[in-house]
């Protein structure tokens, strides 16, 4: 079977997951924000960027076998990045390969983060992953799945770890190994309180499944009626808050307290709002939702009595909104044009934050004052994705480098 075979057949999988509409957090926010990039920024630099992330490569790895000579132990960065292009990713631990650019936050505690990016092998971009232990002061490349079919990342906790989009690998041992599921893929993945839920097809209709974190037992999650069951509705849409996991099935929200505890539909936003994206704070049940029509401005609404009700915030200035997410229940910080913006008053008001004005795909927070945000800068080709930090939930952010 040829390399250019798996090529095709991979480069298929991605436009079928695209086809499908799914949009995840970070962020059903993400692809309406790259869409809108192509609107604002030249788009040569960043469109190259983001087909070779997903594009399709061979699925062959490269082995690391140990070496007794210590100068053969430490490659070239040529060497590595001539091997990343085989396996296309970087497969081995290292320093953060050079170009390393960064697409998918993750995060089990307020020093222990994980990015999944892509960084240029030869003449092509290769999937690779970074870590640190520290919140942020070093950065080393632990080992990439060997593909270019995934485009997001999440870990439970130290040691699980699951990247996706559209294929889905997993690894329980930090990212040492990755282990191809086999039989259906992931468009959508997030881990809550020792679970792990994903929105997954094999070519079918898409479902929610269910597993323990570190288990590859996945179950088929139910209870969202009739049209679900026969395969006539599919959930397009995944977030969780500590226990609390949301999923959207066409407008409707269902919302799970804990997890095995039952999906119970809920009313949702009012009609009409377009396509809304959820963010959620577990205690007390507040959820906030981003809801775009593509016609009127992006509008912001809260419910404090998980999702019963919904009550409209204060217009965010400078929109359309780019990204969003919420801290607890009264602060959550917006992207306009630009510009960040921070709430403290539940929505009442929105004020400027103090970090640069860039075009901002992601923004996420990993407990009620810490956060990260990561935004595009440049133009003429020359755009790079940078990290941002926060400390102060979201009042002000810091630049955090993450390698050369």
């Amino acid at each position: 079977m040829s390399g250019d075979f798996l090529e095709q057949l991979e480069e298929q999988l991605v436009a079928a997951a695209r086809r499908a509409g799914v949009r995840r957090r970070p962020a059903a926010m993400l692809a309406r924000a790259l869409a809108r990039l192509a609107l604002r920024v030249p788009t040569a630099g960043l469109a190259a960027g983001v087909v070779t992330l997903l594009a399709a490569s061979a699925f062959a790895a490269t082995l690391a076998l140990p070496v007794r000579n210590p100068l053969a132990a430490r490659p070239s960065a040529a060497s590595v990045a001539s091997g990343a292009a085989r396996a296309g990713a970087y497969t081995t631990a290292g320093a953060v390969p050079v170009g390393f650019q960064p697409r998918s936050f993750t995060a089990v505690s307020e020093t222990d983060w994980w990015l999944l990016g892509s960084a240029p092998c030869g003449r092509r971009s290769c999937t690779a992953i970074v870590h640190t232990t520290d919140g942020g002061p070093r950065f080393s490349r632990i080992p990439a799945p060997p593909t270019r079919g995934v485009s997001a990342l999440r870990f439970a906790n130290a040691r699980d770890g699951y990247a996706f989009g559209p294929r889905l690998y997993t690894t329980t041992n930090g990212g040492r190994t990755w282990v191809a599921e086999r039989g259906f893929g992931a468009n959508e993945l997030a881990a809550a309180d020792g679970y792990v839920y994903a929105v997954t097809s094999n070519g079918g209709p898409q479902r929610l499944m269910r597993a323990a974190v570190g288990s590859d037992r996945w179950q088929l999650v139910g209870g969202f009626g009739r049209a679900y069951a026969q395969g006539q509705a599919s959930p397009s849409a995944l977030w969780v808050q500590g226990a609390m996991v949301l999923v959207a099935i066409g407008d409707r929200l269902f919302v799970s307290p804990a997890p095995l505890a039952p999906f119970r539909r809920v009313a949702g936003v009012p009609r009409g709002m377009g396509n809304c994206a959820y963010d959620a704070v577990s205690a007390p049940a507040t959820i906030w939702a981003l809801c775009s029509t593509g016609m009127a401005p992006d509008i912001i609404l809260r419910s404090s009595d998980g999702g019963e009700r919904f009550a409209t915030a204060a217009q965010v200035p400078n929109g359309p909104i780019d990204a969003f997410a919420a801290a607890s229940a009264t602060v959550a910080v917006a992207s306009g044009q630009g510009p960040l913006y921070v709430t403290d008053d539940a929505g009442a008001s929105w004020s400027p934050v103090q970090a640069p004005a860039a075009a901002w795909a992601y923004l996420g927070f990993t407990d009620a004052t810490h956060g990260v945000a990561l935004g595009v800068f440049g133009g003429g080709g020359r755009q790079v994705w940078r990290l941002y930090y926060t400390t102060d939930a979201g009042a002000s952010y810091h630049y955090v480098p993450i390698g050369p």
